[in-house]
């Protein structure tokens, strides 16, 4: 006993508080010594009991409860997780719901503003003016109501070979609009030979007339006409003519220019 006391006095410096395990320990004790440890007048610590002093038959059954066992314990008393049971039936379908009631119709929106009145757009540049036409020239006056025709002639105008085309006639009209008539004949020394005449305003051709193969020193007969309109004051009208192989001659000839007014 004397031993037990010194035990109780070395530890009343510091309180322990007993475990579940020393809790089921001790009530065994008390039960197994009859009530005898309680008797001696205090608690009986862990290290009063006796190693294997306990055991489960000196424990009444159902009366260890999962909260006097350790963490540790209550863990390793838990089984392996069971297999995941059959999925059950799927429940019959819910009824439909019943429509809700249709909403009211939305207020209209508001017109918008109108837009703002585009600019005015920039004024176009004049346009610039037309030049005046000429004046139209006045007629050539008649005599006694009857026109006056333009005329030139001349008698001889050699033509010599492989030269530029000669002119064997030339009249000057003034601005208007004339027919004009010309005529001359030729004659050449050569045989087979080729004539070629032009009817021409300035530069101009307004006719032609062309033989080929002619017979040695025969005399052909060549006209030309043409309506004309001339812009100048002075318009030259010319007939002009070529020998192609040998020397020849434009004789008899004459240029008309009728007025039309």
């Amino acid at each position: 006993m004397s031993n037990r006391a010194a035990r109780r006095t070395d530890h009343r410096g510091r309180r322990h508080w007993p475990t579940p395990s020393m809790i089921v320990a001790a009530a065994a004790l008390f039960i197994t010594l009859g009530g005898s440890a309680v008797a001696a007048g205090g608690l009986t610590y862990a290290s009063g009991i006796a190693t294997g002093a306990v055991t489960s038959q000196k424990i009444k059954d159902g009366t260890i409860q999962s909260r006097d066992l350790s963490a540790g314990t209550r863990k390793a008393l838990k089984g392996a997780r069971g297999v995941a049971g059959a999925t059950g039936s799927a429940g019959a379908a819910g009824t439909n719901g019943s429509p809700g009631a249709i909403g009211s119709p939305g207020t209209n929106g508001v017109n918008g503003a109108n837009g703002p009145n585009g600019a005015n757009g920039a004024n176009g540049i004049d346009g610039t003016n037309g030049t005046n036409g000429t004046n139209g020239t006045n007629g050539i006056d008649g005599i006694d109501g009857t026109i006056t025709p333009l005329v030139a002639t001349t008698a001889t105008t050699p033509l010599p070979t492989a030269t530029p085309p000669t002119t064997v006639v030339t009249l000057s009209v003034p601005a208007g609009r004339y027919v004009v008539l010309a005529k001359t004949q030729l004659t050449h020394s050569g045989a087979g030979d080729s004539i070629d005449c032009t009817l021409n305003a300035d530069t101009t051709v307004l006719d032609r007339v062309a033989m080929k193969t002619l017979p040695a020193l025969a005399a052909i007969p060549a006209s030309m006409q043409a309506v004309v309109t001339t812009t100048l004051s002075s318009t030259p009208l010319n007939v002009k003519c070529d020998v192609l192989t040998a020397d020849g001659t434009a004789t008899s000839s004459s240029l008309i220019a009728i007025p039309t007014g």
